[in-house]
């Protein structure tokens, strides 16, 4: 059997029970406070059951996944209904929760689909167990709630929200276990928003990518909980759908079951499924998540496509002049983005098929860089000359791509025949620094990093020296109003900077 790579195998922890905990929410980009969690579950009101909150997975204009964890295994169901009514219908898993292990601990993956909704609407819903005497597992808490996708060619002005490089325990540089501030801040001013969903631009669950890492809200530690613990993504996942993309971290088959796509990537004709790959690069033959597929929403079509590559499989690739920083990035060129490759095809395909409207493309692995750790993808970007990824989505009209990978903040204008590009790798993982004054690109307009070894902030372009890392960990809200786009990146202290608007009329 093939491992998996990119991942570790975790050493075995003891289990640990939070006896108090501290619950930060938001409830303006300038208020954070701290509430006391009860011992059974870090969670204020929920009932004991719930391991994981219920979190919400591809939104449709007429559908929704709600994915929640429990002790104990039953068919769940959920209670929802238009607002004003939330228990107007009720809908049933068709199978028991499956078993997963967080931490030594088995639990239960449910999921239910809800459907029957109508385009650009605000519904509510509850979550119950099992049985002849179904729970509440939401107990006191309130009633989630969230909007469909708008219909095709509405033209009705909503916003997302775009994150990378997430799920983390790092707080400030040291990986204890204990809270990461930053991203639970991060994840917390998403929540309160009003983005109608959340797309994520790969590397989630830190270090490797298992249900270990993603967690759940009663254990902590080093690198447990860091995504579905009650400080992170439990209160945000219940209104704000999550569509994700892979990263060079997390290279196995949970990324795909705990963010299930099923009807949105059967309605662009995309790939969402471990894939076999062979020999590539001298690399190890293999099976590895793979998924890319499109999401349509008013007059918007967002291409959430596959850039990534495990580090420890890179074969005999040296990253060429670049060296070994970009020997994944060589891997994942020739992987997925040769002119026969199945995904390249079906991006060609895709793009010819809907020539108007904005597009926009989230990806891992960055076009352009001014980390040195994580620097440009010259396999991706124009520098590969005219079958590129780049051309290809600049010739059809793609008008702004979001990256990740370098765990910073970094705003690129475009070349000629290349695409307005964002690096927004500061979700929650541990900050770098961009190399900064005359080391930065020409593209470079505003970039900001942080240096934990020197305690110190780096910046390019018309961005001042950070103070502190709190100005780097960011989210990207990006709001779309016709065809004017804008973009507000949003600091974990709630400061809003280098807020940009476009114009894609001419598109």
């Amino acid at each position: 059997m093939t491992k998996a790579f990119g991942t570790r195998r975790e050493p075995r922890r003891p289990r640990r029970r939070l006896t108090r905990a501290v619950l930060i929410l938001a409830t303006g980009l300038g208020t954070v406070f701290t509430v006391t969690a009860p011992a059974h579950a870090a969670l204020p009101g929920a009932d004991a059951r719930l391991t994981r909150a219920p979190y919400l997975t591809d939104l449709t204009t007429t559908s929704v996944q709600v994915n929640w964890g429990t002790t104990t295994q039953s068919k769940g169901s959920i209670h929802y209904g238009p607002l004003g009514n939330c228990s107007a219908y009720t809908v049933t898993a068709g199978n028991s929760g499956y078993p997963m292990t967080i931490n030594g601990v088995t639990e239960y993956r449910n999921s239910v689909t809800v459907g029957g909704l109508s385009a650009g609407t605000a519904y509510c819903y509850r979550v119950y167990t099992g049985g002849s005497a179904p729970v509440d597992l939401l107990g006191t808490l309130a009633t989630p709630r969230f909007t469909t996708l708008e219909p095709l060619g509405s033209t009705t002005p909503f916003s997302f929200a775009v994150l990378g490089d997430w799920g983390d325990t790092t707080n400030s540089g040291v990986d204890d276990g204990s809270l990461n501030v930053n991203q639970a801040n991060v994840l917390s001013r998403i929540g309160s928003s009003g983005a109608r969903f959340a797309l994520s631009a790969g590397d989630i669950a830190y270090q490797g990518g298992s249900q270990t890492n993603y967690g759940d809200l009663n254990q902590t530690g080093i690198d447990i909980s860091g995504v579905f613990g009650p400080q992170y993504w439990a209160l945000p996942g219940m209104s704000t759908p999550m569509f994700a993309v892979s990263g060079n971290h997390g290279q196995n088959s949970t990324y795909l079951l705990n963010w299930p796509m099923a009807a949105t990537n059967a309605a662009s004709g995309g790939t969402y499924a471990m894939v076999s790959y062979p020999s590539i690069d001298g690399s190890n033959p293999g099976s590895y998540p793979t998924a890319y597929y499109a999401i349509a929403t008013g007059g918007v079509r967002i291409y959430m496509l596959d850039a990534a590559w495990g580090n420890s499989n890179t074969g005999t690739a040296t990253g060429g002049t670049c060296g070994s920083h970009c020997a994944i990035y060589e891997v994942d060129h020739d992987a997925h983005w040769t002119v026969s490759s199945d995904q390249y095809q079906w991006l060609a395909d895709d793009l010819a098929a809907h020539p108007g409207g904005v597009k926009m493309a989230v990806f891992h692995f960055p076009l352009r860089s001014d980390d040195a750790t994580e620097p440009d993808d010259n396999y991706l970007n124009i520098s590969a000359g005219p079958t590129s990824l780049e051309t290809m989505l600049h010739d059809n009209g793609v008008g702004l791509v979001f990256n990740g990978h370098a765990h910073d903040y970094q705003r690129n204008t475009a070349p000629p025949g290349g695409v307005v590009s964002y690096v927004t790798g500061g979700g929650g993982a541990k900050s770098t620094p961009v190399r900064g004054g005359t080391r930065c690109s020409a593209t470079d307009a505003y970039a900001v990093g942080w240096s934990y070894s020197k305690a110190k902030g780096s910046a390019c372009g018309a961005a001042p020296v950070p103070t502190s890392d709190s100005q780097v960990y960011h989210f990207l809200k990006v709001t779309v109003n016709g065809t004017t786009v804008t973009v507000t990146p949003t600091d974990s202290l709630g400061r809003t900077f280098d807020v940009q608007t476009y114009n894609f009329a001419a598109q």
